[in-house]
């Protein structure tokens, strides 16, 4: 399969005498309160042409982490490649408001996808002819952006909320959103708000106060109650935070982010 990928490659960048290459990734360095500091790199790279694009995407040891060709043919766009440690071959098309794609896993299954927005409802799923599917809808009304996930694990049925509202934001001569204060509430989600967790509640309150940056209050409860509470300050590549979860002493943390 990497072979294959390695000649689709090479056939996209030879199609064309000038192709562009595209650079971007993001450094994060962290600090702790032992003064220990540890750094990441994820940098990826995208070659395009006409004929399609090759993606690469590398850790801070350069090895590599995804890579995978893009194309399109008569509306149709192919996806060749590795993400995720998981090698397939993908195709994908829109067809009025619903996109529709399959995925062949190498020596697994097909699964098929289908995502599309109806009166203002974004919904997605993936592996619909699975039992075990994921769907997500998205929704805003009010100034209250709402977001539902389900997933089916076995005989179980996750269901995570996420909803979240800006009270006093203000509209600059650009268009762009300041000022204010935004509110974010979500059920069945863990702490770091990236998996399924049962039973737990959690929310943030964050606003930006001149001078000092972007000030965010968060709070997290499980189903066994244990608490997690944070505080952080974030200015440009800089984030200073202090967590506590449960009986455990709380814990300092300078961050630095740099996207590029």
């Amino acid at each position: 399969m990497k072979k294959l990928i390695a000649a689709m490659a090479a056939l996209l960048m030879s199609t064309t005498s000038v192709a562009s290459i595209a650079l971007s990734g993001t450094y994060t360095g962290t600090l702790d309160d032992s003064g220990v500091y540890t750094q990441d790199l994820v940098t990826t790279l995208v070659g395009s042409t006409a004929a399609g694009a090759v993606t690469v995407t590398l850790d801070k040891d350069f090895a590599v982490d995804d890579m995978f060709v893009e194309s399109t043919i008569a509306g149709i766009k192919f996806k060749l490649g590795e993400v995720d440690d998981v090698t397939s071959i993908g195709a994908s098309t829109t067809i009025g408001p619903i996109t529709v794609g399959v995925n062949q896993v190498s020596g697994g299954a097909t699964t098929f996808d289908a995502s599309g927005t109806f009166a203002g409802v974004t919904v997605s799923s993936t592996n619909v002819t699975n039992e075990a599917r994921a769907t997500t809808a998205t929704y805003k009304v009010a100034g209250i952006a709402l977001e539902l996930q389900h997933a089916k694990s076995g005989t179980d049925h996750q269901v995570e909320i996420v909803a979240s509202k800006s009270i006093g934001q203000s509209i600059d001569a650009a268009g762009a959103l300041s000022g204010g204060i935004t509110i974010s509430v979500d059920h069945n989600q863990n702490a770091a708000n990236d998996a399924f967790e049962d039973g737990s509640w959690g929310g943030s309150v964050s606003t930006a106060i001149g001078g000092l940056g972007t000030v965010t209050a968060s709070g997290h409860k499980t189903s066994a109650d244990v608490k997690t509470i944070g505080l952080s300050v974030t200015s440009g590549i800089f984030t200073a935070a202090w967590d506590k979860v449960g009986s455990a002493d709380g814990a300092l943390s300078l961050k630095a982010v740099v996207a590029f």
